[in-house]
């Protein structure tokens, strides 16, 4: 698009401003965009600066022309978001720019241009500047939490700290701030992986809560975090193994929880008795994901007798919102005991040793009973591990499910390739269950995505297309995806134009699609090698 000129008599552009551009003697051309109001124009600058590399993109702002680079370098707010991302020279750029505005600092692992120890070399003495302070690394957490734990209290609204998950931290327990409550306007708190002590904080008023493998906390002390946060709106605990053994019993008069603003929950590796009590005492209104996981290790508990009790009716509304609106149910069995299911903004994983299949049916049962029987007839998105699924399992899933969608992942490694289980879930699919009742595998079946793997690949599915008849008892199908399997094992595999012309064929009308392309009867690159066996 070309740009817009306008000619002026002032010298500035910025003088012009007051006569909109217009001059008999033009002196000089300006772009329209350099008419606009500083404000609009800042907009603009944050809307374009990369928060990963934010300082190299400001310098090559300031490079345009002089009025950008007036702009640019005399707005200390532009240069607040100092990031890892930034190289060294960039990165002293930004904080000489930024002058005594508060800072955003940020550091990642994935997307660091400076080592951590360069990095915090260079932040550490404006700690009092702190606006935001979101650290993502594995490496000199000592010296991250040295300078945190002696400094006064910054004026920070974000803290986000996420460590590794194994480390032989030296101290058993870290307090910041010599012991101090956190800022009154801290409102979003992330803590992963790190021994932090969250009580001396006296966390209160907040809008974000993410605790993440949190070695030390206790059950009174995340009550009290959202009981003093009823403006709460994300709440995220996961894998709180500290919590594993603690017990808690809720006094008879103890008050309500009301979270009324709070749109997601997510509860992950905690005790059940925990995510229970958890549950039984919040009072929420308008939620937009809910997500619990449920590890059952000993036999004969089930996830309803302990979690979904008459405790938590009182979420069943809210709970009914978040699918109401589904289109269709997800399921995903990774292995004999874990499934994952999701309907709408609902979503609950099951699993540990003790987990049982009848789990899942009570599960589903109990979901279409209080959330809504119109979930039952549902369509299901159904992923299984193929080289991990077998076949009663998947006899089981395919009789008490409405598949209409298929996806075989597999999972398995380049060691196992050659002596791999033959293709047993797409032979079930190649015959009827029951030849005098004609009785099919996933008669409403209308999408499959599966590997070629092994060298059997693409006779078996060929096979199985072909010998699948479509009509009253099987509907048509109308897309097969094809792919190389996990980290491309198979793309020695890739279907030639012979094949995927007899595939297209037997599909009677489906698409077919290799590695996300779709085959459009021509020979392509991406197809140029031979599926041994379709021959």
């Amino acid at each position: 698009m070309p740009v817009s000129y306008c000619t002026f008599t002032h010298e500035d552009p910025r003088e012009c401003r007051e006569c909109g551009g217009q001059g008999r003697a033009a002196r000089m051309e300006v772009a329209a965009i350099d008419l606009l109001p500083h404000e609009l124009l800042l907009v603009i600058f944050k809307l374009y600066i990369d928060q990963e590399t934010p300082a190299r993109d400001l310098v090559a702002l300031s490079l345009v022309c002089k009025l950008w680079r007036d702009v640019v370098e005399g707005t200390a707010s532009l240069w607040c978001p100092i990031s890892g991302g930034d190289r060294l020279p960039y990165l002293r750029k930004a904080l000489a720019m930024a002058r005594d505005v508060p800072l955003k600092i940020k550091y990642s692992d994935s997307v660091a241009n400076i080592d951590p120890e360069t990095f915090w070399a260079q932040i550490g003495g404006r700690i009092s500047q702190y606006q935001s302070f979101e650290i993502t690394t594995k490496h000199q957490w000592d010296q991250i939490l040295a300078v945190l734990k002696q400094a006064s209290t910054p004026s920070l609204k974000t803290l986000y700290l996420e460590g590794p998950w194994v480390k032989g931290w030296k101290e058993t327990v870290v307090t910041l701030f010599e012991g101090e409550p956190a800022s009154g306007a801290l409102k979003d708190l992330h803590v992963g992986g790190i021994p932090l002590a969250i009580a001396p904080l006296r966390l209160s008023g907040l809008r974000s809560l993410r605790l993440h493998g949190l070695p030390i906390i206790s059950v009174e002390e995340v009550l009290r975090l959202l009981r003093e946060s009823p403006g709460l709106e994300e709440c995220d605990l996961f894998y709180l193994f500290c919590l594993r053994d603690a017990s808690f019993t809720l006094p008879p008069d103890h008050p309500t929880i009301q979270l009324s603003r709070l749109r997601s929950l997510n509860l992950r590796g905690l005790p059940i008795s925990i995510m229970h009590l958890i549950l039984s005492v919040i009072r929420i209104q308008k939620l937009r994901k809910f997500s619990v996981d449920v590890t059952i290790e000993q036999p004969g508990r089930s996830p309803i007798s302990d979690l979904f009790t008459t405790k938590i009716s009182h979420l069943v509304p809210s709970l009914k919102d978040l699918v109401e609106k589904a289109g269709c149910i997800e399921m995903f069995s990774r292995r004999k005991k874990y499934y994952k299911i999701s309907v709408g903004g609902f979503m609950i994983e099951l699993g540990g040793g003790g987990h049982q299949r009848s789990h899942l049916q009570e599960t589903l049962n109990w979901v279409f009973s209080n959330l809504g029987g119109h979930l039952q007839a549902l369509p299901v998105s159904l992923q299984v591990d193929e080289s991990r699924c077998s076949t009663d399992r998947f006899i089981w899933l395919a009789s008490y499910l409405n598949v209409t969608k298929l996806d075989l992942l597999d999972r398995i490694h380049i060691r196992q390739l050659r002596n791999s289980r033959p293709r047993e879930i797409i032979s079930l699919l190649s015959r009827p269950l029951e030849s005098a009742n004609n009785q099919w595998l996933l008669p409403d079946l209308e999408s499959i995505e599966m590997s070629l793997l092994n060298k059997d690949g693409g006779s078996k599915i060929l096979d199985m297309r072909e010998r699948r008849p479509e009509g009253v008892v099987l509907k048509p199908f109308k897309k097969i995806g094809l792919g190389s399997g996990i980290n491309g094992l198979s793309k020695k595999l890739a279907p030639n134009s012979k094949f995927m012309t007899e595939l297209q064929k037997a599909g009677r009308g489906a698409e077919i699609w290799w590695e996300g392309l779709k085959w459009t009867g021509t020979e392509c690159a991406s197809c140029a090698g031979e599926v041994e066996g379709s021959a």
